[in-house]
């Protein structure tokens, strides 16, 4: 590699600067070269510049080149100093012979070559001779290739001019397109800051407003005030005065000034600036004009009326809330505390307003004990850790009873915000709501899920550590009656009468419960025996037979209880209330007001009753039901009057059934409506094969007397028998009387006959007697059957006399002897039905005998007596 310039950087520097490098010929460059090939007598002649890597020529005459490789180059050598380089013969030079000059077909032998230098030791390039024979300069050709070299130099020189003209050039025009810009942006910064400039010549009154001044006073841009009146003249008439006299000190005084005011714009808006200013002063001290800034502040002004607000109502909200706030800083400063917070916690108003720590405010807390009601973990973090500023919420008691609910929320920057609520009445609620999901709100006993879940820890205690364990299925006796009769809010009242009863006989362990409607349930405590809660049972009994005055009337209702033992009977809480269910069952049905031990067979009774139940409820669609019919005589004439439609069941297995197996269920499956219309139905359909002005009685139970289509299914039966509602007499037993909820009146207006049946049986209401619509009162049999003895004969006599006088006619059942029949005779009653006098039997039959014994009345009476019927 052949040696580079001391000042290589510098030089290439230069070059490029010159931006001639690749440009197209220029003629006076080439007329150079001409004028030095013709001057010199040579062949060749050009100019070179040589750059980094590569020769370039600029000009040349007699000889042309494409790219050269700068080191292959004679000026390579030239450029390294600032003399000329003259080479005789290249060929004998090692430098240059093998150039390719030299070689090729130019044959140079003879170089002469100039250095083109704009400041001493940066040569650019060359001036170049050669010649194809070896030669040399004289001393005046030297001078003038040196001449012909400056001429280069002076040309280059120009390139150099115009560059640095360009340059400058660009230079102002980047300084004014760069002051336009700051121009342009000092105007978008007022803009957008809402501050503009003003100066005011103070010896010509001249104004200059920046045209954001000029947008503040409601102008155009470039359409300043032209006189400091003017200008002046846009303040408030309230604020004028006062910017007059500090214009007027200012100028006086020549310092600076600053004021808030408010100016009025030509279409009425008010707006709000800050203008601040200064005093301009020449080299004698005098003041030659006032320069200063405006603000437009009309919405921070806003804003900072708004903000005042918001503070005050925030103030007045802190102070007011229901929640204490207190809020600590990073440093554990409490820097906010509300009234609630002082008041909810029982702090010294002196020490919160004081700025204190939030440790102070804790070691007055644990001085005045106010966490003895906290847990001991609570109650130690108080004492000794620092604060929690993680989020988290708990709830503690204070010493007054007060229960808090503490919230703390982390802040961004540090510290936190801690709230307290008092949720003593919440948590209070919470405990009303939790004893009414566990208690029945009627009565306040426990309910049922109460009462399973207190057996269900029982039994698993007695699973593990045995033991026994009793439980007592109570069932009201004729509640259902009370609560259709009196209604519902006397049911009511009734319930929770017999609740507080229950409680009262109970013992401080033992567990009542209600488990739904009139159904209650007793969990026996400590460790009961089958004495014990037969004991239990009955002071039950008796406590719950007394009468319950219902606002003037007295109603009586009995229970039923049904007993269960575990382990004997269950040790899972469904087993051992199925079974004091089935146990309840049994003393229901054997009498009611009484109680029951369940026993194993009560268990086959149960299954046994469920079968029937199901076989009585495909019963009336398989036409397994049929009516029999007992006649009723008329004691006086005879003769049969009437006849009472009974109902029998012909079931597959057991065969004949009379109601007394089944009319329960009957009632108590729902069936009692539908059974009771096909009763009526055949009933009455019967009735247009008896004799003329005979009656058929038909039997009415409680469920249809409290359903409220029951007068429509009598007169759709009467319809569809085609019979006259006087041939029908329904018959209302005592029992049913207090269900009856207007529906006898009902009957009664469609002229139907009824019957007060079995009278006698229980407490029977003479009130109810005396008010209802009945024609007929029919005796229970135990009366009937009293007729036979002298002691029952005055009771007698006084019931069927009460009769009479009601204006009713009194029927005798279950007449069984002569010397009963004798004595309803003595005692005035006028009807009497029995198996002395005829056994029920079917409607054939029935049909058959009154057509045999007498006629179409059948069964007159000869010699006093009462025909006997047999079937």
């Amino acid at each position: 590699m052949h040696p580079r310039p001391d000042r290589e950087a510098e030089r290439l520097s230069a070059l490029h600067a010159l931006s001639i490098l690749d440009t197209p010929p220029e003629a006076h460059f080439d007329a150079v070269c001409r004028l030095a090939r013709a001057l010199f007598r040579v062949p060749y002649a050009w100019i070179s510049l040589v750059d980094a890597d590569r020769l370039w020529c600029k000009a040349s005459a007699g000889i042309a080149f494409g790219p050269t490789a700068r080191d292959a180059a004679f000026c390579d050598r030239v450029i390294l100093s600032d003399a000329p380089l003259i080479i005789e013969d290249a060929s004998q030079d090692p430098r240059f012979r093998g150039s390719a000059l030299v070689t090729g077909t130019a044959g140079v032998r003879f170089y002469a070559g100039v250095p083109l230098a704009l400041q001493p030791g940066l040569a650019l390039g060359t001036l170049c001779l050669s010649d194809t024979v070896p030669r040399r300069l004289s001393e005046d050709e030297s001078g003038q290739l040196a001449d012909l070299a400056a001429i280069v130099v002076s040309q280059l020189r120009h390139y150099e001019a115009r560059v640095a003209s360009q340059a400058e050039a660009l230079r102002r025009r980047a300084s004014e397109e760069a002051l336009a810009f700051a121009n342009r942006n000092l105007t978008l910064a007022e803009q957008m800051a809402r501050i503009g400039h003003w100066r005011v010549d103070l010896a010509t009154g001249a104004v200059t407003w920046s045209d954001e001044v000029c947008r503040m006073h409601g102008r155009a841009p470039g359409d300043p005030a032209t006189t400091i009146a003017e200008a002046l003249d846009y303040y408030h008439p309230e604020d004028r005065e006062r910017i007059v006299a500090l214009v007027a000190e200012a100028r006086e005084q020549r310092h600076g000034f600053s004021f808030k005011a408010r100016i009025v714009r030509a279409d009425g808006e008010v707006r709000v600036i800050v203008s601040r200013g200064i005093c301009e002063q020449d080299e004698a001290g005098t003041g030659t004009a006032l320069f200063g800034s405006a603000q437009d502040v009309t919405e921070v002004d806003r804003a900072e009326a708004e903000l005042r607000a918001s503070t005050t109502l925030l103030d007045a909200t802190l102070e007011h809330m229901d929640q204490g706030l207190m809020m600590i800083d990073e440093a554990g400063i409490v820097r906010v505390c509300n009234e609630r917070a002082i008041a909810l916690l029982d702090l010294p108003r002196d020490l919160m307003r004081s700025g204190p720590s939030f440790d102070a405010v804790r070691r007055h807390q644990v001085a005045q004990d106010d966490f003895s009601k906290s847990e001991a973990s609570l109650r130690e973090q108080v004492a000794h850790a620092p604060i929690l500023l993680h989020p988290h919420t708990y709830e503690r008691e204070r010493p007054n009873g007060t229960v808090l609910e503490i919230r703390t929320v982390p802040l961004p920057t540090g510290g936190a915000v801690r709230t307290y609520t008092d949720v003593t009445a919440r948590k209070v609620a919470d405990a009303q709501v939790a004893h009414m999901a566990r208690h029945d709100g009627l009565t306040g006993l426990p309910n049922r899920a109460l009462f399973r879940d207190s057996l269900d820890r029982r039994l698993a205690t007695l699973r593990r550590h045995g033991g026994t364990c009793g439980v007592l299925c109570l069932d009201l006796d004729a509640f259902k009656a009370v609560n259709d009769t009196l209604g519902h809010s006397a049911g009511d009242t009734l319930l929770h009468e017999v609740a507080g009863r229950i409680r009262d006989t109970l013992r401080q362990e033992d567990l009542p419960a209600r488990l739904g409607g009139d159904e209650f349930a007793v969990l026996l405590g400590g460790e009961p025996s089958a004495e014990s809660a037969a004991a239990t049972a009955e002071r039950l009994v008796a406590a719950l037979r007394a009468p319950v005055d219902l606002g003037g009337r007295e109603a009586t209702v009995g229970v039923s209880i049904g007993i269960a033992f575990a382990p004997e009977h269950g040790l899972d809480s469904d087993t051992l209330l199925k079974r004091a269910d089935v146990a309840l069952y049994r003393a229901k049905s054997e009498g009611r007001n009484t109680h029951r031990l369940f026993a194993a067979a009560m268990d086959r009774a149960a299954e046994e009753r469920h079968r029937l139940e199901c076989d009585l409820r495909l019963a009336l669609q398989r036409g397994e039901f049929a009516l029999h019919y007992q006649p009723v005589f008329d004691l006086a004439a005879g003769r049969v009057v009437a006849v009472e439609a009974l109902l029998r069941w012909h079931h597959p297995a057991r065969g004949l059934l009379g109601p007394a197996a089944f009319l329960t269920l009957v009632e108590e499956t729902g069936l009692a409506m539908p059974l009771g219309e096909w009763v009526l139905r055949g009933a009455l359909r019967d009735a247009r094969g008896l004799p003329p002005g005979m009656r058929v009685a038909v039997n009415v139970a409680a469920a249809q007397l409290r359903h409220t289509g029951l007068a429509a299914a009598v007169r759709a039966a009467l319809a569809a028998a085609g019979e006259a509602p006087a041939r029908l007499e329904l018959d209302i037993a005592e029992s049913a009387v207090a269900e009856e909820s207007g529906r006898l009146a009902e009957l009664a207006a469609l002229g139907v006959g009824l019957a007060f049946d079995d009278f006698g049986a229980g407490a029977s209401s003479l009130g109810a007697l005396q008010r209802l619509p009945f024609g007929r009162i029919k005796l229970d049999r135990a009366l009937s059957a009293s007729a036979a003895f002298p002691e029952g004969a005055g009771f007698l006599c006084a019931v069927v006399g009460l009769g009479r006088a009601l204006g009713r006619v009194v029927v005798a059942k279950g007449v069984e002897t002569e010397a009963q029949l004798a004595g309803l005779r003595a005692a005035g009653c006028t009807e009497a039905q029995g198996f002395l006098l005829g056994r029920p039997v079917p409607f054939g039959e029935l049909a058959l005998m009154l057509r045999s014994r007498g006629g179409q009345q059948g069964g007159e009476m000869r010699d006093g007596r009462v025909p006997r019927w047999r079937a």
